[in-house]
């Protein structure tokens, strides 16, 4: 007897965008891919010119959010273009050809990436990593989140650790533990 092949879901951030660029690829219009844990990405097609069709990128663009968030409000968000993080002389700047594999050409010039980040989410990952570590954090400022440790405490930067996340196509909440557990 012949079991059924089922396809798992994608469970990484690597695995979730390598997925959104290979529909990218082949898409006719700007999609809308969450990629969990507050993350999200705009990719935008090969037959897209950006530059050109900005009008035609905002329209698409809105009607592939609300496909995906319908009319809830985004609240506070920040948006990253992958080609700032890829550009960047930071240490995981050309990670990507590494997690990418054989579509890392594509992330130069035939496909664009623009992250949308939600605040509320990815402070929410932050604070259930601390919870699950036994300790509490708060607010710092509008992004940051101050970590109370014994006898001291520190600031995780969430923006660093947006960047990373998106850089080396790695799940929010992996960082989180390890800057948690001291990692670099």
């Amino acid at each position: 007897m012949k079991l059924p092949f089922s396809k798992r879901e994608p469970a990484t951030l690597r695995e979730r965008l390598l997925e959104a660029i290979e529909r990218g690829l082949k898409a006719d219009k700007v999609l809308f891919v969450s990629l969990g844990e507050g993350i999200y990405v705009h990719v935008m097609p090969p037959v897209y010119d950006f530059f050109a069709e900005r009008e035609r990128f905002n329209r698409e663009a809105d009607e592939a959010r609300k496909a995906v968030l319908g009319n809830e409000p985004l609240g506070r968000y920040a948006l990253i273009n992958f080609r700032d993080i890829r550009d960047s002389r930071l240490p995981y700047s050309d990670d990507y050809q590494d997690w990418a594999g054989k579509r890392a050409i594509k992330l130069v010039g035939e496909i664009g990436l623009i992250f949308l980040v939600r605040e509320q989410e990815v402070r929410q990952v932050i604070v259930q990593e601390c919870e699950r570590a036994g300790l509490s954090c708060e607010l710092a400022g509008q992004w940051n989140m101050q970590i109370a440790e014994p006898g001291a405490s520190r600031v995780i930067y969430t923006g660093d650790l947006v960047y990373e996340a998106i850089g080396r196509a790695r799940n929010l909440s992996e960082l989180v533990r390890e800057r948690l557990a001291g990692s670099p």
